[in-house]
């Protein structure tokens, strides 16, 4: 039995985020089950049918099909290979091959329907989500013989580690990341007259697009390159918050950010959206500086079934309410004790439950269990559908 992974990520690209970056979970994960990388093509080859027609992804799947034979176990880092890759292992009468998908947002229509068609292609296989919300969404889809693990995100702790920010003066940095479904309009209006001075940093290493802002005030700042990860860990540590505003959507967007953020000790304030549930422990600040502390018990990291924590880890603000994200900003501006408290305890959160070394080994151990025969099977964090 052989392990092959199917990755979204080119092998030059990699190597330069290693090399002044943290560890890449698939890299760790691969080494810790002995498995070959077939990584995507920087130039893929445009001969044939197939490579005039097809994408890269769907390039990709079909080569690593080529690869596997019954029997061996595969992992692909997102629906988009795997979907294609269960269609292309049926087509060449590969139905026993194992295949370990992540899913990051399955619950768009047509995707719901590919994955109940190709679970059934290829049976036996195993669909792991980081989202409590994408598990619901998906209810009923996949096939019956297919297992969901609902497993949580990772971060590497030892990269993102707190920093003794620079001695200047100034008003306070209120810091935010990222460009998968940001709303930086409504914490662009929140943040306007407020004596903070607001970084956007919306240049992404992962997000396919870029966020955009409006009418920027004097006291905002927006950044639309990525900046290198070192750059990007000192102004965490130099920020006074990490704000990260998005849209109301069912996936985990801003996850890294979150997780970043809290493995660097910063306080958040995240959007309580419908898909960002499992890290932040926090009350609601409402845009009358009220707090509703429900969220404190629907939300944070015993979504995956563990123990509900006593210690706040963050704030949360419903969505597109300028008016609460304000009141939030406010309130840890006017009380820097709040937010050490809170960036103390997100730290040991990070660490305890969003590591990248348990997330190697829960993922880790879903793979040896799809090689095993189904009797001696008990996948990591299981949930039923």
């Amino acid at each position: 039995m052989n392990t092959v992974f199917c990755v979204s990520a080119s092998a030059e690209e990699t190597a330069r985020l290693l090399a002044d970056g943290p560890r890449r979970d698939f890299v760790e994960l691969a080494h810790a089950v002995n498995a070959k990388v077939v990584y995507r093509a920087v130039r893929p080859s445009r001969r044939g049918l197939l490579g005039r027609l097809a994408g890269p992804h769907i390039k990709q799947a079909f080569a690593t099909s080529r690869q596997l034979a019954n029997g061996d176990v595969c992992f692909a880092d997102g629906e988009h290979l795997g979907v294609s890759l269960l269609g292309f292992l049926f087509a060449r009468r590969k139905r026993r091959v194992r295949v370990v998908m992540l899913g990051h947002l399955v619950d768009r229509p047509w995707k719901r329907v590919l994955l109940a068609a190709t679970t059934r292609l290829v049976p036996n296989g195993t669909l792991v989500l980081h989202s409590q919300t994408q598990l619901e969404r998906i209810r009923g889809w996949v096939a019956r013989s297919w297992r969901v693990a609902l497993v949580p995100y990772q971060v590497d702790t030892d990269y993102w580690v707190p920093e003794l920010p620079s001695a200047e003066e100034g008003l306070p940095i209120v810091l935010a990341v990222g460009s998968e479904n940001r709303d930086y309009d409504t914490l662009i209006e929140a943040a306007t007259g407020l004596p903070v001075q607001v970084v956007i940093a919306a240049g992404s290493h992962w997000a396919r697009q870029t966020a955009g802002a409006g009418h920027l005030p004097d006291n905002v700042r927006y950044l639309d390159k990525p900046l290198p990860f070192a750059e990007l860990r000192s102004a965490y540590a130099s920020a006074a918050m990490v704000v990260v505003p998005v849209h109301d959507v069912t996936n985990q967007s801003g996850v890294t950010v979150i997780l970043e953020a809290m493995s660097m000790a910063r306080p958040c304030i995240v959007t309580a959206s419908r898909g960002q549930r499992e890290c932040v422990v926090g009350s609601t600040v409402q845009a009358d500086g009220a707090l509703d502390e429900s969220t404190r018990l629907s939300r944070g990291p015993h979504v995956f079934g563990g123990v509900r924590s006593g210690a706040a880890t963050g704030m949360y603000v419903p969505p597109n309410d300028a008016g609460a994200l304000r009141a939030a900003i406010v309130r840890l501006i006017d009380h820097p004790a709040l937010g050490d408290d809170l960036g103390q305890a997100a730290r040991v959160a990070a660490k305890n439950h969003f590591s990248i070394e348990r997330y190697v080994e829960s993922v880790a151990a879903l793979l040896v269990e799809a090689g095993a025969p189904r009797a001696a099977c008990s996948a990591v964090g299981e949930a039923a559908l």
